[in-house]
């Protein structure tokens, strides 16, 4: 009885000293392996930048990951858990690659899902866009022809109108001869807001430079505004 409660004692102290050691080099390595993807994750980034000071910041934060890296190295050597801790990591890095992996192959399938959704809508676009394009078809002949009733129509009232015009030109030359042979005065030419404001103020339009197209006088000529 008395040398196997010694014994019992060393051995649950040893078992409970590997097992401490194991959790050690574990914990070291998945620690290690999640320190090892973010500075490739920095390296991959730095490549990408212009030389300047941004880079150099970056290479920074990776030259101290790489001192973390070896810092643990050291220690799972003094540890003597170096074969745990590399285990560990590699295993973390393992389970990273096909976490990675199954998140690239649900964004492919999803982008292949919407690739489809976006071939059926434009399948739908298309038949409706022929659809719309028959009916501005017959739309547009039917405008056709009622276009061309209107311009037939239009030309006998422009006929018609032109007549008109010719007979009131007439007139107005008539009446316009008989003007200049009365008085010999030209009227200046000038809108209806300016000949009121001209009489309101009692100013000549003669008098006034017209400024408007082809030297019509304005209200603004007759204020001076």
């Amino acid at each position: 009885m008395t040398d196997q409660g010694p014994n019992l004692q060393q051995q649950m102290q040893q078992q409970a000293m590997e097992n401490a050691q194991d959790f050690y080099g574990k914990s070291l390595g998945r620690i290690k392996s999640q320190a090892q993807n973010y500075r490739e994750q920095l390296e991959q980034y730095a490549q990408q930048l212009p030389e300047g000071n941004e880079q150099a910041q970056i290479q920074e934060m990776v030259d101290s990951y790489v001192e973390l890296e070896s810092s643990m190295d050291q220690a799972a050597q003094d540890a003597g858990v170096e074969d745990a801790m590399n285990q560990a990591s590699q295993q973390t890095l393992e389970q990273m690659q096909q976490v990675a992996q199954g998140a690239a192959q649900q964004a492919q399938d999803a982008a292949g899902q919407a690739a489809g959704q976006a071939q059926q809508v434009a399948g739908q676009a298309t038949d409706q866009a022929g659809q719309v394009a028959g009916q501005a078809q017959d739309t547009a002949g039917q405008a056709t022809d009622q276009a061309g009733q209107v311009a037939g129509q239009a030309q006998e009232a422009a006929g018609q109108a032109t007549q008109q015009a010719q007979d009131t030109a007439g007139q107005v030359t008539d009446k316009a001869g008989q003007v200049t042979e009365g008085d010999g005065a030209e009227e200046p030419r000038a809108t209806n807001a300016a000949r009121r404001k001209a009489e309101q103020l009692g100013i000549d339009l003669s008098t006034i430079e017209g400024t408007g197209s082809g030297g019509l006088i304005t209200i603004k000529d007759v204020t001076g505004s």
